[in-house]
């Protein structure tokens, strides 16, 4: 940790020389005020050392918290704001000639150095932690289906920095393991269990404990520097909708309603019908070659139809170019006990089934680029829920079809965190989700987030 902040202060100190220099060239090509080379002007670069100052008021180097890149953008931009103001202060203050060019440039050329400079540390972190390197010693409060939840994305996403060792059990059910993961012990003895492992961080989920029981547990943990974080124990709450409020020592959620609105669905509709339509131009040549080489390379039509629940379960005919035999619907009652999927999907890594040309479509998806017909004709969305199998919805308790509230998707969050590689909980936890909280920045995200994905092929097979 001591490392990444030096590092990180580093890499700002460089950043505003750079940008110093570069506001300084600026001016000068322009010509419009006083050459900042002669001696006086030049002492201006001795602010340089407030701004690390400024940037730790703001909270930039403390660690022990985990910031989201948009809080921390947020926090720099006003940092930044805030340094350059005290640079006008000085200059003024010691009768320093400086322009108003000069400290636009500063400004703009400053902002834009020091957001790459935090960009260039995160992605270092980042890859130090996928390696465990720089991760940090994590315990779960909890072995219910939140707690086993973050486990197992924390475990997908490892360069978030933490190193998951195991839970913490609330209930005494006596059980020793969880997915694979230890039970290192119950909330009476996390003190001592922390203190063994070394924790740093212990995540309690929300939803598997109690007001008495996390009072409990921040008592045993005081006065060490474990960083403790909990979750609301709402499922499908996006961190957006949720405000903190004070009231009289207590702590209150304030929860904001995301509904889909008359006006939100036409944003929505016409996102689907431009982005669609423009694929469609730009993919109709290569669409028609695939169609080829799916007739050429194997016995059957080039469309695979199936029918898929929409929304308020409706149901309509999926098409995508088909990768498989085309008895391949018999077939798969044969490989029913060499399933590799849980829940009430089936899938398997080396499927028979597929195709030569199949497998190359579906490592990036390509298969699936006849679904835009389905998004202008209306059953589909560029983003949403995972197409569902009609056998599948008959199993869906009232949690699970609230996912049918909307057009299932070309794509969404279960295409952009993993694939194939999640389990069945997973998917409808990332389906509700984008139900709960969708937005049209969202939408937006999840499509920036797909490409990179589908390059990767991470979770395809």
């Amino acid at each position: 940790m001591f490392g990444l902040l030096v590092l990180t202060v580093v890499v700002d100190v460089l950043a505003v020389l750079v940008a110093y220099l570069a506001a300084k060239g600026i001016h000068s090509h322009l010509n419009l005020g006083t050459d900042l080379l002669d001696p006086i002007d030049s002492t201006l670069f001795l602010t340089v050392a407030a701004w690390p100052v400024i940037f730790g008021v703001y909270g930039l180097y403390d660690f022990r918290r985990s910031t989201h890149v948009t809080a921390e953008m947020r926090q720099l931009f006003h940092a930044v704001i805030f340094s350059v103001l005290v640079v006008v202060l000085v200059a003024f203050g010691a009768k320093l000639n400086i322009s108003r060019s000069f400290i636009a440039s500063l400004l703009a050329v400053s902002l834009a150095t020091t957001i790459g400079g935090r960009m260039l540390v995160r992605r270092i972190n980042h890859a130090l932690n996928a390696r465990f390197i720089t991760s940090q010693p994590t315990i779960i409060v909890g072995c219910n289906d939140e707690a086993r939840a973050m486990a197992r994305t924390l475990a997908r996403r490892r360069w978030l920095g933490y190193d998951v060792r195991g839970f913490i059990e609330v209930t005494n059910a006596g059980v020793t393991t969880v997915d694979g993961l230890a039970v290192l012990g119950t909330v009476d003895t996390i003190g001592e269990v922390a203190e063994r492992l070394d924790a740093r961080i212990v995540i309690i989920a929300g939803s598997a404990v109690g007001g008495g029981m996390l009072q409990q547990i921040d008592t045993a943990l005081a006065g060490t520097d474990i960083s403790v974080r909990v979750s609301s124990g709402l499922t499908n709450l996006a961190a957006s909708r949720a405000v903190v409020e004070p009231l009289d020592g207590m702590a209150l959620f304030s929860l904001r309603r995301q509904r889909f609105s008359s006006r939100a669905r036409f944003l929505k509709r016409v996102l689907d019908v431009t982005i669609a339509s423009a694929m469609l131009v730009v993919a109709a040549v290569p669409m028609l070659v695939i169609g080829a080489l799916v007739r050429l390379t194997s016995r059957g039509p080039v469309l695979f139809r199936q029918e898929r629940v929409g929304a308020e379960g409706r149901t309509f005919m999926m098409c995508k170019f088909r990768t498989m035999v085309v008895n391949a619907e018999d077939l798969r009652h044969q490989l029913h006990d060499q399933n590799e999927a849980d829940g009430l999907l089936f899938k398997m890594r080396a499927d028979p089934r597929v195709t030569r040309i199949g497998r190359q479509l579906r490592r990036f998806a390509i298969d699936e680029l006849p679904q835009l017909f389905n998004v202008l004709s209306g059953d589909m969305s560029l983003v949403g829920p995972r197409p569902a199998l009609p056998q599948e919805t008959l199993n869906y308790d009232e949690r699970f079809l609230q996912r049918l509230r909307v057009k299932p998707g070309l794509t969404g969050l279960w295409q952009v965190n993993g694939r194939h590689e999640l389990v069945f909980e997973d998917y409808m936890r990332y389906d509700l989700f984008y139900v709960e909280n969708w937005s049209v920045v969202m939408d937006l995200y999840i499509l920036a987030k797909t490409i990179p994905a589908l390059i990767a092929a991470r979770g395809s097979y």
